[in-house]
C-alpha cells in the first residue's frame, strides 16, 4: 500500500519539510493503556541541568489508579539537542533504591526519553527492537509512560535502561584499578564514539582519527588508572594498525584479531537500513572490550532520528551508503571476506523473516500507540509543524507512521539492490 508514498518520499525536496503521501489508516487498534511516572522533586524545584541531580520522589501508577511502585530519586536533564532546544525535555532517573520498573531487571539508573522531535515517538523502541531481532549481545530494554512532573502533565515518555556496565546491562567485568595484570587489565571497558568528547577521558583513535570516550571506567583519566589507560588505547591502536596495514584481510594477522566480526557487520547493517546520521562513527555508537575478548559493536542508542526523519547529510534519502564511508567500514569494505559476510548476513535476514516480522511488529506499535499519543499531542500540539530536523510535516500522527514505513520500504529495496550475492 505504501510503495508510491516511498517513491514521493524519496524524490521530495531536501532543504525544507514536504507533504506527506496518502496512507491507509491501519486495522482497528489494539490500544495500550500506560502508566504514569509521578515525580515530584524537593520544594517543587525546577530541572535545570544536565551536571546537578535534584532531589524527590516518584510514584508508579498504573492505568487503573493503582499505585504499584513508589520511592525516592535524584533527577537531571540529559541530552545534547534534545536538552538544549526541545521543550520537551529528556531526563536521567536516579533511583535512591533499585527497582524493577515496567517488568524490567532491578537497577537504579534510568533515562526518560522524550523523543519530542519524532512524532511517531516509537523511532528508538523500534530500533531497539530491531537491535533484539538481529542477537545484539544486549539492548536497551524500555516502555512508555505519561510522565507527571510536579503535578504537571508533561507528554508520553518512554522509560529506557540507561547504558552502564551493569550484569544485566552491559555484561562485562567492571574494572577495579587493581587489575593490571595481563589476564584482568584486558577488560571489561565500555567506549563511546563520541565528536562531542562528553567524558573525562577522550582520545582520537591513531589512523582513522575517530573520537573516542571511555564510558567506563570513567576514571582512566586518573593517575592510577594508567595502566588500564595504557591497555585500551594501545589496543585500539593496534587493531587500526592491523586495519589499515597491508595485510588486514588476513584472518589471523589482520583486523580479524583485535575486531568481533559478527558485530560490525550487524552494526553496518542495521545502522544503514535505518540510516543513522550520526552511525557514521562520529557519535552515539557504543563498543564494548570484554576480558579476554575482542573489540565488539554494542549496545544501541539514540535512533529519534533515524528512519527517515532529518533534513540533512543526506539522512533523508532511501539511496545510497551513509555508515559505509566512515574510515572503519570503508577499510573493512575493501576485504571481499567482509563483503561476503555482510551480503549473506543480510540475505538470512530478509529469508528468515527478521525484517518483515520487524515491520509487522511496527504495525502493531501504530495501533499500541494510539491512546497514548493523543494524550502527548494535546500537551505538544506539534503534528502541524515543523521541529528540528524533521523531514516531514505530515499533519497527523497516522501520517507520521506512514511516512516512516513509506520510507522503510524504499531503503530495503535499495538495499536489496545493493546486497545481492
Amino acid at each position: 500500500m505504501l510503495a508510491g508514498a516511498a517513491l514521493l518520499l524519496a524524490c521530495g525536496d531536501r532543504s525544507a519539510p514536504t507533504a506527506a503521501p496518502p496512507f491507509t489508516p491501519p486495522p482497528p487498534p489494539e490500544i495500550g493503556r500506560f502508566p504514569t511516572l509521578q515525580i515530584a522533586t524537593t520544594a517543587g524545584a525546577p530541572i535545570a541541568s544536565r551536571d546537578t541531580y535534584v532531589t524527590g520522589s516518584w510514584r508508579l501508577v498504573t492505568a487503573d489508579s493503582v499505585v504499584e511502585q513508589q520511592g525516592t530519586l535524584d533527577i537531571r536533564g540529559r541530552g545534547n539537542t534534545t536538552w538544549l532546544i526541545m521543550p520537551k525535555k529528556p531526563y536521567r532517573v536516579r533511583l535512591t533504591a533499585a527497582a524493577p520498573l515496567l517488568g524490567m531487571p532491578s537497577n537504579r539508573h534510568w533515562a526518560l526519553l522524550a523523543n519530542y522531535a519524532d512524532k511517531t515517538l516509537v523511532r528508538n523502541d523500534l530500533v531497539f527492537d530491531l537491535g533484539r531481532r538481529l542477537g545484539f549481545a544486549w539492548t536497551p530494554r524500555s516502555g512508555f509512560v505519561h510522565l507527571e512532573l510536579n503535578g504537571r502533565y508533561d507528554g508520553l515518555y518512554q522509560l529506557t535502561e540507561h547504558i552502564r556496565v551493569d550484569p544485566q546491562r552491559v555484561n562485562v567485568p567492571e574494572l577495579r584499578v587493581g587489575d593490571t595484570s595481563a589476564a584482568m587489565v584486558s577488560g571489561g571497558y565500555l567506549l563511546e564514539v563520541d565528536e562531542l568528547r562528553g567524558e573525562a577521558f577522550c582520545w582520537d583513535a591513531p589512523r582513522s582519527a575517530m573520537p573516542l570516550c571511555a564510558k567506563s571506567p570513567e576514571t582512566l583519566l586518573d593517575a592510577a588508572w594508567a595502566p588500564q589507560r595504557a591497555y585500551i588505547t594501545g589496543y585500539v591502536r593496534d587493531l587500526e594498525e592491523a586495519l589499515f596495514g597491508p595485510a588486514f584481510a588476513d584472518p589471523v594477522r589482520g583486523y580479524a584479531q583485535y575486531l568481533d566480526v559478527p558485530s560490525a557487520v550487524d552494526y553496518l547493517l542495521l545502522n544503514e537500513l535505518v540510516r543513522n546520521v550520526d552511525g557514521n562513527l562520529r557519535r552515539s555508537t557504543y563498543l564494548t572490550k570484554p576480558r579476554g575478548g575482542k573489540l565488539t559493536f554494542g549496545p544501541l542508542w539514540d535512533y529519534d532520528i533515524a528512519l527517515g526523519n532529518v533534513n540533512y547529510d543526506n539522512g533523508d534519502r532511501t539511496d545510497g551508503w551513509h555508515i559505509l564511508p566512515a574510515p572503519w567500514f570503508a577499510r573493512l569494505w575493501q576485504d571481499p571476506a567482509f563483503q561476503q559476510r555482510v551480503k549473506l548476513r543480510w540475505q538470512q535476514i530478509r529469508g528468515d523473516g527478521t525484517l518483515a516480522g520487524w515491520r509487522a511488529h511496527a504495525m502493531r506499535r501504530w495501533d499500541y500507540m494510539q491512546d497514548g499519543q493523543r494524550r502527548n499531542f494535546t500537551r505538544w500540539p506539534i503534528l502541524n509543524t515543523w521541529v528540528w530536523p524533521n523531514r516531514v510535516v505530515t499533519g497527523s500522527y497516522d501520517g507520521e507512521v506512514a511516512a516512516m514505513l513509506a520510507w522503510w520500504d524504499a531503503r530495503v529495496s535499495w538495499m536489496d539492490a545493493q546486497l545481492r550475492l
